[in-house]
């Protein structure tokens, strides 16, 4: 009979195969997935109360238009932004966005840095959504302009 030593070790290794093949499950569910849908929409800012200099724990909100790439209104978003961290040209800010579109809701949350008013790319996370959005998940990329929000996202559902 194995001594305990050999019986736990035996019993924690089968523990962590278990446990790793319970993790890579859901990532492994997504590869090759065929429900991912492209979404691009371009915000033009009706209303942006950003300071023009920032301070951590300052926040604000956009109000913005939604365009499909060829100009055409498809809907309307917000965002809430607050200041993390911030330096005499550079900030970091948190943000959650809502686009609000003809067949729902999609919900994204990204944390961009950011130098004055130059244009800016970053990753996107979509945290969810209502609607025929109501299983969202995904990522995707958010260009920040002066006046204008580029979205490029791959919507999964």
């Amino acid at each position: 009979m194995p001594s305990a030593t050999a019986r736990g070790a035996v019993t924690l290794g089968t523990l962590a195969a278990a446990l790793t093949m319970s993790l890579a499950a859901p990532a492994a569910a997504d590869v090759g997935d065929e429900d991912v849908v492209r979404v691009k929409l371009v915000g033009h800012a009706a209303y942006d109360t950003a300071p023009e200099h920032t301070a951590p724990g300052d926040s604000w909100t956009t109000y913005l238009h939604l365009h499909d790439p060829k100009g055409k209104y498809v809907g309307d978003g917000g965002s809430r932004c607050t200041v993390v961290e911030a330096d005499h040209h550079r900030f970091t800010a948190q943000c959650t966005r809502v686009l609000r579109l003809k067949g729902g809701e999609i919900t994204l949350h990204d944390m961009i840095s950011r130098t004055g008013h130059k244009p800016v790319t970053a990753k996107t996370s979509i945290a969810g959504g209502t609607g025929i959005y109501n299983d969202a998940e995904g990522e995707g990329y958010i260009t920040l302009e002066r006046k204008r929000i580029v979205f490029d996202l791959y919507v999964d559902d």
